[in-house]
């Protein structure tokens, strides 16, 4: 079974290295300069948090708040922006999935020894 940590590495190296592939399936817009480098700093969080929660760096379960709070500014850019609104509710399904899958798959943690 493949890991909540290493899914999230694997789409935040897709976002970083292939925006404008992602931008364009998830919206028929072309891809501007602001969407493109939203995506990446979107991609570099992935990255980072997947590889902070693999490797023990704060609690896996801490991982569900920013991908829930994301979720929730992404139903918001929907709401409010026509142009992006398909991308948008794209963005907001693969939060609340990362939400849903590391909250129920998270287990608590010992603190680490210093």
């Amino acid at each position: 079974m493949v890991s909540t940590p290493a899914v999230r590495i694997a789409w935040g190296t897709v976002l970083v290295l292939f925006p404008d592939t992602v931008l364009h399936r998830c919206s028929r817009t072309p891809p501007t300069l602001a969407s493109r480098t939203t995506a990446r700093a979107l991609g570099a969080r992935h990255v980072l948090q997947g590889c902070a929660v693999a490797r023990g760096t704060f609690p896996a379960v801490w991982g569900a708040v920013p991908d829930a709070l994301h979720a929730a500014t992404m139903a918001g850019l929907a709401l409010c922006n026509g142009r992006w609104r398909t991308a948008a509710l794209a963005d907001v399904v693969v939060a609340t999935a990362f939400a849903v899958v590391t909250w129920r798959t998270a287990r608590p943690q010992a603190p680490r020894p210093r």
